[in-house]
């Protein structure tokens, strides 16, 4: 049973408004790593099944999240804005995707320029994408040649949930933390070997293949998940992609207080891209594609060295190889080849101490470090049809470049319980070093205030945070200025959550963000150095005011309504720049709605006609409201793009049945799109069309 919110009764979607139980910080497990899902004191075998169901309804009720401090904290006592999407719900809803999931979070937006595989962003409560960081299992993997990540190929296999951090972690994580920290945190095995199998097939010749594996055998805990996903798109040429991920997970127990873990993940897509040239009046590119290739590997151990310190250390490497390559066809005799291959090596320390003399209290003091290096390698070649002299002819451009820098940073970070846990209180700092532009502070402090009597937690935050500029902004041939200083922020951040009896809650937040220096792009005098007239500059300061209200209702047994709005007013301030004549418009936040929403209508139901059976169905709505984007003529160069409504539907039926080896089957039936709207969530890229997915999946012990 689920509905979107842990304040409800049967939730796996957990936002940190959920009011505070009367227990303190110091009364949690011993602390845990920002990427896993229990503390290094689980229990090896696990525990007699009532005891089990218990715990686990405890922790739906109040998860223990890790990416707002991390530290293992209950969710109803942070200050911070945090939402926590579980495996259960992803499940429920057959999401293939985390952008997916990101989409039904508050103040989330994500934009897909076309079809499965297409290039993925997702921006936090207005912020861009290069603004949002982005973790897997705890790891960065934002490109540091662009400074954001595509989302488009990141599967929910062996997923244990996704954390949503909404507002700036500048001061724990760094840079492209402005507008907040995703982590997707997978599964860690327990208990005897199980598996599943899924297949499933639908229209467009889409078909997804997923199988997962998880266990512990004594010491050691084991989970895993192979996927494949094809899809031959919607558009009449050119748009089929494929999508094959594998990822793994080891945990060895050196006893109580030691663990070793090892993550490993890779992933290897290819899509067509019709869109390549979205000239204005140029047909589809039957030749165009992209190939994609992510890897991610982290190692980590884990000790305690007595009741009050833990230590953990971690090393880790990240690698992203795209290659897109357009060749000449009737209509579109251009040629275009890109690779760029990127990479970060990387790792931190870190300790925990729980005071003794005081309960509630704990203090976390870390250093990391990132090396990061990529290389461009791109040619372009044209035919020139201008007016004579010359005649026609070829022009071929061709860009390269191949660029590195160290980051380093320490943080501090105390936790307090004050006034017997009636006043639960976070602040710390950050410093961070740049071999290319120096040093950044970012501190951060946050309050909350549980009122049990009247089921309501007061919360407010304040955080600093920066954004490093990206390797394309600083160096790539015609556009990049080394020269450029890190965009810098300040967020407010304030609201209640309060639980309406059993059946109801309300959560609403404000928040008000300062960016200073940000990166856009600006004039400049053409010359050698700018051979355009335009370059990447520090050009703007841009305000964010916004409020998001999570509204979540249990309408009766089974049935649960859940949702979220937001609205966003930004507002950019120019700083006089030399050539500022030579702006066509004012620079401003580009596919940033500001107004967004989402709802989710549940009902499931039990002992339908065999005693264990389940019967699930939910309907998922989705709008994102008008917003300012890049047209594809370039006349003028931003308009408004109209809004968008989208209506996904799952129905599932679980038998229950125990046969040979299989201990489960469901089968399922998910509609994308279930209006068949018409619809782009960016100009020059329509969306898909109507899609439905319909499977079998078995569970074997």
């Amino acid at each position: 049973m689920s509905t979107v919110f842990a304040t409800a009764l049967y939730a796996p979607i957990a936002h940190a408004q959920t009011p505070a139980s009367a227990s303190s910080p110091a009364q949690t497990q011993k602390a845990a790593p920002a990427n896993q899902t229990r503390s290094a004191s689980s229990k090896k075998k696990t525990s007699q099944p009532a005891t089990a169901a218990k715990k686990e309804e405890a922790q739906k009720l109040n998860p223990i999240v890790v990416t707002a401090t991390r530290i293992p904290q209950p969710i109803d006592q942070i200050g911070t804005t945090i939402t926590v999407v579980e495996d259960p719900q992803i499940q429920e809803q057959k999401i293939l995707r985390v952008a997916d999931v990101l989409r039904e979070v508050p103040g989330v937006q994500v934009t897909q320029s076309g079809s499965p595989g297409s290039v993925t962003d997702v921006s936090i409560r207005g912020a861009t994408p290069s603004q949002t960081l982005v973790l897997v299992d705890g790891v960065e993997v934002n490109a540091g040649a662009t400074g954001s990540f595509d989302l488009a190929n990141l599967t929910t296999d062996n997923l244990d949930r996704v954390e949503v951090l909404r507002g700036a972690g500048g001061s724990l994580y760094g840079s492209q933390a402005i507008g907040g920290v995703v982590n997707v945190l997978s599964q860690e095995g327990e208990g005897p070997p199980t598996a599943s199998l899924l297949s499933g097939g639908g229209n467009r010749a889409t078909s997804q293949q997923v199988a997962n594996f998880s266990g512990a055998e004594e010491d050691l805990h084991y989970s895993g998940a192979v996927s494949y996903f094809s899809t031959e798109g919607f558009r009449p040429i050119n748009d089929n992609s494929d999508n094959l991920a594998l990822n793994g997970r080891l945990d060895y127990h050196l006893g109580d207080d030691t663990v070793l873990r090892g993550f490993a993940r890779y992933i290897a897509s290819n899509v067509s891209l019709p869109n390549l040239n979205i000239a204005s009046g140029s047909p589809l590119d039957p030749t165009a594609h992209q190939r994609n290739e992510f890897m991610l590997f982290k190692g980590e151990v884990e000790h305690h060295f007595g009741e009050n310190v833990l230590v953990r250390a971690n090393a880790y490497y990240v690698r992203q190889d795209l290659r897109d390559t357009g060749t000449p066809y009737p209509g579109n005799m251009s040629f275009q080849e890109d690779r760029i291959p990127d990479e970060t090596r990387g790792g931190l320390i870190e300790t925990v101490f729980t005071w003794p003399w005081f309960e509630g209290f704990r203090t976390l003091a870390g250093f990391d470090f990132k090396d990061r290096w990529v290389r461009s390698d791109g040619i372009f070649r044209f035919l020139n049809l201008g007016p004579p002299p010359p005649p026609p002819h070829f022009i071929t451009s061709i860009s390269l470049f191949d660029a590195r820098r160290q980051e380093y940073a320490g943080y501090l970070e105390q936790e307090g319980s004050f006034l017997n846990g009636h006043i639960l209180m976070t602040g710390g700092f950050r410093v961070d070093g740049n071999s290319e532009f120096g040093k950044e502070v970012s501190p951060a402090w946050s309050v909350a205030i549980p009122i049990t009597q009247i089921s309501t937690t007061l919360r407010g935050s304040y955080t600093e945070g920066f954004r490093a500029p990206a390797f394309d902004e600083l160096f790539f041939p015609g556009f990049g200025n080394p020269n450029l200083k890190p965009e810098i922020s300040s967020e407010w951040d304030g609201g209640f959550t309060t639980n309406l009896g059993e059946r109801a809650s309300l959560t609403a937040t404000y928040f008000s963000r300062r960016v200073k220096n940000l990166i856009v792009t600006v004039p400049c005098k053409v010359g050698p150095t700018c051979p355009f007239g335009s370059e990447a500059g520090n050009a703007s300061r841009v305000d964010v005011q916004g409020v998001e209200v999570v509204p979540s209702l249990t309408i009766a047994k089974g049935l649960t309504l859940s949702g979220n709005v937001t609205v966003l007013d930004e507002t950019h301030v120019n700083a006089p720049l030399p050539f500022a004549s030579a702006f066509l418009t004012p620079p401003r936040p580009l596919r940033v709605a500001k107004h967004t929403a989402s709802a989710l209508l549940e009902y499931v139901r039990s002992g339908n006609f065999l005693p264990h059976d389940k019967f699930n169905a939910n309907v998922n709505y989705i709008f994102v409201g008008d917003r300012d984007d890049l047209t594809v003529s370039g006349v003028p160069p931003i308009a408004n793009h109209s809004a968008y409504n989208l209506v996904n539907a799952v129905v599932s039926y679980t038998i229950g049945i125990p046969l040979k080896h299989v201990s489960n089957e469901e089968v399922f039936a998910r509609v994308n799109n279930l209006m068949d709207r018409d619809y782009s969530q960016a100009f020059g890229f329509k969306a898909p069309t109507i899609n439905v997915l319909a499977g079998l999946k078995l569970d074997f012990e």
